[in-house]
C-alpha cells in the first residue's frame, strides 16, 4: 500500500498521503532559492508546460496484523464546492518553499528514488515512452514524450477524467496510439490521450480484470484498441485473456472461448504477443501440446500458437507458422511494417544463437524471411513496428544491439546501445529509422536513441525536466528555545536538520562519523525531541518490512551520534516510531513483529508494543509491564492492564509518546482499537483501551501532546461513511479518556501533527473530496475537549496539489511546523511559522 506517511515516513504504520496527483499549472521549482518564490514551469520538448506530478491519497495504514484503515475515492465529495474557503482564517500566515533550506545530502543523487520504464511507442515523429517515479513523497506516473524522434524529451500532462489533478501512482506499463487516439494501461490505471501529450486517467481500477489476470500486451487497431494476457489463478491451469475498447476509456474482457485450436493440437495457455495491420490482428501466445504416450500416459509440451483476426477481435481462427531450421517452436515477439505482419523465433545457427524472422502479408500465408545473428551469437528480445519499418532489439554476446528493417526482409544492425545500457524494457522505431529504447543503465533509467544521425544517445531520465527529483521528506521538528532541530530523509538516508535562529535559517547536520548518518539501506527518521542531556531523534527503515532502528543523540542539534549499536535494539522486527524527555529522562516507543503464539490461528506473525528508556542518550533499557494488579500507583485507569500490557493477546502498536506531568503517555492501537499507556518513568507501562468513536469500526491514536496534566491524543476513525478524524482527551495523566469528533471542513480530513500551544492545544491535518487536492486544516482547542477548524491559505497550504503540516514545534509564542507541497510537476519541503492562537 504505497503512501507517504504523515510523520515522515513511508512504508510505516501510520497515517500516509496516498495515490493522489497534484494539480496542473502549479509547478514548483525544487530549487527556489527563496521562500515562496516561484518560477516558470519548464517546457517540454514540444513546447508545452511540464505537469503531471502525482500526489497521494491520506491513509491511516497500521499494519495488516493490526488494522487498516483507507479512504475510499468514492467517499470524496468536491474539494472545490466553497464549503472550506468559508472557513478560511486570515490570521495564519503562508508556509514557505524551504527547498533551500533542508537539501538532499548530495545534489543530483537518485538514491532513494525508484525510477521504471514501460513500453514505448511511435507515431511518425512523435514518441511516447511510460514509466514511474517512486520513493518521493508523492509517487507519480510519468510520460516521457518526444516530437522530433527523441532528439528532444519533456514530461506529458496529467489529468482526472472530468478535471482536475489524478491520483498520483497509477503508473501506466503498456502504452499504444497513433491517429489521434491514445491509450496507456497498468495494473491499476486506464489513461487516454488525443495527442500522446496530454494524457487523462479514465481509471484508477485499471482493465475490467478478473482475480488472476495479468495483461502484457496493448496495440492499437484499425476499430480501437486490443490488451491481452493471461488469467493465472494458480497452479498450471493458465487460459488466455484479451480486452477489446473503442477509445480506450471502456474495456470489455473476453477470455479463452473464442481461441480455438485445431482438434487434438493442445490448450491456448495465454497471450503474450500483437501486431495489428490494416483490420487484421494477429495474436500470438503459448500453447500446451500433449505429446508421447505410454504407460506413463502423454507429457504436454509447451509450443508457440498464434490466431488471427478479422472483425476487430470479435473473432478469432488459428494460423500456422512454420518452424525453419534450428527455430524454436515458441514466438520472441511480433510486428508489422508496411508490408505485413512478422513474427520472430529464438533459432540456432551454427550452435550459436539467432532470430528467425517470419512474414506474412495477410497473416495466413507464412515464410521465412531472414536468420539474424552476429559473430557472438543474437538472442532476440523486444520487437516494435509501424509503417516506417520494424526494430527487433536483442542482445549479442554481453552487448545490446538491435536490427532495423523496411521491409522485415533485408535487415541492418543498428549500432548497439552501448555500455551504459543494461536492459531494454520497450522499444520502437523513429520516422528516420532511428531505434529509440527505454531501459536500465548503469547510472539511473535510461531512454536511448541509437542508428539515426548523431548515433548514440543515452539519455537519463534524471536529465529530462521533471524527471526525477532527489529524495527528500521533513517530517518531524522539536524546538528549545531558539534553537529548533528538524528530521526526516534526504536522498535515502536518516536526515537532521539545525537552526539556531527560530528557523529563519537551517544547516545541515552531519554524524560524528560517516556511518551515523550515511548507512545501507533506505532509512529516515520520525521523531525528534530534547531533554536535559540534548536532541534525540529515532526513525527507521522506509520499507514496509521493519528493519534496524535508528537513534541517535546530539548534545547540540549539529553533531549526531548513534545510539542503535547498543545491544537492546538488536532484535529483529523492531520499529521505533517516537521519543519524548521528561523529568527522568527518555522514552522512545514502537513496536515489534515477533512469531505468532503457539496455536493461534491465521497468521504467522503478531505485533507487540515496545518501548525503550534511558536517563540519558546513551544507555537504553528495554521497558516491560507494571505489576500485575498494580497497573500504575496511584491510576485509576478504567479498564487498566499491567500484565501483557505490551506483549499480551491482540496485536498492539504504540504510535505516540509524550511526556507528561506524572511521567510518560504513550498511545496507538490493540486489537483495532485505540489504546493509551501510561508510565512514570518508561520503565514499566500500564494500557487502557479507548472505546471506539461513535460508528466507527476500528480506529488509532497517532499523535498525542500534553499540557500539564491534561493528554490530548488524535488519530483517525474508519466509519462506514469513510474516515474521520478525531480527538481524546485526558484531564489526569492518561488515566481516563472522552473522546470528539474533530470538524471537517469539507470531504474526508486526517490528522498530521499536533502540539500543546499557548496553555491549549493545535493541530495541523490535511482535507479535501478530490483525491489530488488536500490543503491543511488547523485545528485549535482551549482545552482539548472543544476544537475549532480554520482552513488558512497561501503558499503550502491552500493550493492545486497536496499540502501538509507534517510536524509541530512551540518555540515561545510562535508555532514553527514542517511539511511539504506538492503539485504534478514537483514537490518540497514547506516551513511554517504561524503565532499561536
Amino acid at each position: 500500500m504505497p503512501g507517504y506517511e504523515f510523520d515522515g515516513r513511508r512504508g510505516r504504520a501510520r497515517a500516509r498521503l496516498g495515490d493522489e496527483p497534484m494539480a496542473r499549472d502549479s509547478r514548483l521549482d525544487a530549487g527556489a532559492p527563496a521562500a515562496g518564490r516561484h518560477r516558470r514551469p519548464p517546457r517540454l520538448g514540444f513546447g508545452r508546460p511540464a505537469s503531471g506530478r502525482p500526489g497521494r491519497t491520506l491513509r491511516v495504514a497500521v499494519p495488516v496484523t493490526v488494522i487498516v484503515l483507507g479512504v475510499a475515492s468514492g467517499l470524496i465529495v468536491s474539494v472545490n464546492d466553497g464549503t472550506h474557503r468559508a472557513l478560511a482564517s486570515p490570521g495564519f500566515p503562508a508556509a514557505t518553499l524551504a527547498g533551500q533550506d533542508f537539501t538532499p545530502y548530495a545534489a543530483g543523487s537518485s538514491r532513494g528514488v525508484t525510477l521504471s520504464e514501460g513500453r514505448v511507442t511511435s507515431d511518425g515523429a512523435e514518441i511516447v515512452a511510460v514509466g514511474a517515479e517512486t520513493g518521493q513523497l508523492v509517487p507519480r506516473a510519468q510520460f516521457f514524450v518526444s516530437l522530433d524522434d527523441g532528439r528532444s524529451w519533456g514530461i506529458g500532462g496529467m489529468t482526472a477524467a472530468g478535471g482536475g489533478t489524478p491520483p498520483p501512482g497509477h503508473a501506466a506499463r503498456f502504452v499504444a496510439g497513433g491517429g489521434g487516439e491514445w491509450a496507456a494501461v497498468g495494473p491499476d490505471s486506464v489513461w487516454t490521450s488525443p495527442d500522446g501529450r496530454e494524457w487523462t486517467l479514465d481509471s484508477a481500477t485499471g482493465l475490467p480484470q478478473q482475480a488472476g489476470d495479468q495483461v502484457v500486451v496493448l496495440k492499437r487497431t484499425s476499430s480501437g484498441f486490443i490488451a491481452a494476457g493471461a488469467n493465472m489463478p494458480g497452479g498450471n491451469r493458465a487460459t488466455p485473456v484479451i480486452f477489446l475498447s473503442a477509445d480506450g476509456r471502456s474495456w470489455e474482457r473476453s477470455g479463452a472461448g473464442r481461441l480455438h485450436l485445431a482438434a487434438g493440437t493442445g490448450r491456448a495457455l495465454d497471450i503474450r504477443l500483437a501486431a495489428v495491420y490494416g483490420r487484421l490482428i494477429l495474436i500470438a501466445g503459448d500453447v500446451a501440446t500433449a505429446t508421447g504416450g505410454g504407460a506413463r500416459g502423454r507429457a504436454l509440451v509447451r509450443t508457440g500458437g498464434a490466431w488471427l483476426s478479422r472483425d476487430g477481435g470479435r473473432s478469432w481462427a488459428p494460423v500456422t507458422v512454420p518452424a525453419g531450421p534450428g527455430a524454436q517452436h515458441q514466438f520472441s515477439d511480433a510486428a508489422v511494417t508496411a508490408d505485413g505482419f512478422l513474427l520472430v523465433r529464438p533459432a540456432v545457427v551454427d550452435g550459436a544463437p539467432a532470430a528467425a524472422v517470419y512474414r506474412s502479408g495477410n497473416g495466413t500465408a507464412w515464410t521465412l524471411a531472414a536468420t539474424l545473428t552476429t559473430r557472438a551469437g543474437f538472442r532476440p528480445s523486444l520487437m516494435n513496428g509501424n509503417a516506417d519499418g520494424a526494430v527487433l532489439t536483442g542482445r549479442s554476446g554481453r552487448t545490446l544491439t538491435a536490427f532495423v528493417s523496411a521491409e522485415g526482409v533485408r535487415w541492418q544492425q543498428s549500432a548497439a546501445f552501448g555500455s551504459a545500457a543494461e536492459a531494454i524494457t520497450g522499444v520502437a522505431e523513429a520516422g528516420t529509422g532511428a531505434v529509440v529504447a527505454a531501459g536500465t543503465g548503469t547510472a539511473a533509467q535510461l531512454i536511448t536513441v541509437t542508428g539515426g544521425p548523431g548515433g548514440i544517445t543515452n539519455v537519463s531520465l534524471g536529465d529530462i525536466p521533471g524527471g526525477a527529483e532527489p529524495q527528500l521528506a521533513v517530517g518531524a521538528v522539536a524546538a528549545q528555545g531558539s534553537r529548533q532541530v528538524a528530521v526526516g530523509s534526504a536522498n535515502g538516508f536518516p536526515a537532521a536538520w539545525m537552526s539556531a535562529d527560530g528557523g529563519r535559517t537551517w544547516h545541515r547536520a552531519t554524524g560524528q562519523t560517516p556511518a551515523v548518518l550515511t548507512r545501507p539501506g533506505l532509512e529516515q527518521l520520525t521523531g525528534v525531541t530534547h531533554g536535559s542531556a540534548g536532541w534525540l531523534a529515532v526513525g527507521g527503515a522506509t520499507g514496509g518490512v521493519p528493519g534496524h532502528p535508528v537513534v541517535i543523540g546530539s548534545a547540540d542539534g549539529s553533531a549526531w551520534s548513534a545510539a542503535d549499536g547498543e545491544a537492546v535494539f538488536a532484535g529483529s522486527g523492531l520499529v521505533t516510531e517516537q521519543a519524548a524527555a521528561g523529568r527522568d529522562g527518555y522514552v522512545i516507543v514502537g513496536s515489534q513483529l515477533v512469531a505468532a503464539a503457539a496455536g493461534q490461528r491465521g497468521t504467522s506473525t503478531r505485533t507487540i508494543a515496545a518501548a525503550w528508556w534511558s536517563a540519558g542518550l546513551t544507555g537504553w533499557h528495554r521497558a516491560g509491564d507494571a505489576a500485575a494488579g498494580n497497573p500504575m500507583a496511584g491510576s485509576t485507569m478504567a479498564g487498566g492492564t499491567a500484565a501483557g500490557a505490551l506483549d499480551g493477546a491482540g496485536n498492539r502498536q504504540m504510535l505516540a509518546v509524550t511526556a507528561t506531568a506524572g511521567g510518560f503517555v504513550a498511545v496507538g492501537s490493540h486489537g483495532g482499537l485505540p489504546a493509551a499507556w501510561i508510565t512514570p518513568d518508561g520503565k514499566t507501562w500500564a494500557e487502557a483501551d479507548l472505546p471506539l468513536p461513535a460508528g466507527a469500526t476500528g480506529a488509532a491514536l497517532q499523535h498525542v501532546a500534553a499540557n500539564g496534566r491534561t493528554v490530548v491524543a488524535a488519530g483517525v476513525a474508519q466509519t462506514a461513511a469513510g474516515q474521520v478524524p478525531f480527538a481524546a482527551r485526558s484531564a489526569d495523566d492518561g488515566r481516563g479518556w472522552t473522546e470528539t469528533a474533530l470538524p471537517v471542513p469539507a470531504g474526508t480530513a486526517q490528522v498530521s501533527a499536533l502540539a500543546a500551544a499557548g496553555g491549549g492545544f493545535t493541530a495541523t491535518g490535511t482535507f479535501g473530496a478530490a483525491p489530488g487536492d488536500r490543503d491543511v486544516v488547523v485545528w485549535t482547542s482551549s482545552n482539548g475537549a472543544t476544537w475549532q477548524a480554520a482552513t488558512p491559505t497561501g503558499l503550502g497550504l491552500a493550493a492545486p496539489g497536496i499540502q501538509a503540516i507534517t510536524g509541530l514545534a512551540v518555540s515561545g509564542r510562535t508555532l514553527t511546523g514542517v511539511g511539504f507541497t506538492a503539485t504534478p510537476a514537483a514537490e518540497q519541503p514547506t516551513l511554517w511559522q504561524p503565532p499561536i492562537r
